[in-house]
């Protein structure tokens, strides 16, 4: 079962509770049977590595904070199964619960430190549940 939804409040005040994340990493992190299947390891670190760069250097790279939200979107229109008709991985859900957080942040650093530390604590327990 989907957990709840990630307040946008927690990138204002940081985080003060990891029991959301922990669940989110952990069902991003779990099969479904019959599907969609784990989101995978190189799915997951694909998004964060681009979060991560724009993070080390946050006053040359803050306008690609608005590009992340289209890179997740392209992750999920190339995990889409057309003969199927829905998507193979929990890629989806990923850029469910990331993009309201996404739009939130404008250019703020505060609000993106933020957010990469509960996309940081998300990828721990996605790892700690699937292994690979």
């Amino acid at each position: 079962m989907k957990p709840e939804t990630i307040e946008k409040s927690v990138l204002t005040t940081g985080i003060k509770d990891v029991e959301t994340l922990k669940k989110w990493g952990h069902y991003l992190g779990e099969d479904d049977n019959p599907s969609p299947k784990k989101l995978t390891s190189s799915q997951i670190r694909r998004v964060f590595g681009a979060v991560k760069k724009i993070q080390a250097d946050f006053e040359n790279s803050k306008d690609e904070i608005v590009l992340l939200n289209p890179k997740l979107a392209y992750a999920v229109g190339r995990d889409y199964d057309k003969q199927f008709r829905k998507n193979k991985t929990k890629i989806k859900e990923l850029y469910e619960v990331l993009n309201p957080l996404i739009s939130e942040i404008k250019e703020d650093q505060i609000k993106f430190k933020n957010f990469v530390n509960v996309f940081e604590a998300i990828v721990a327990y996605h790892k700690e549940k699937c292994g690979d």
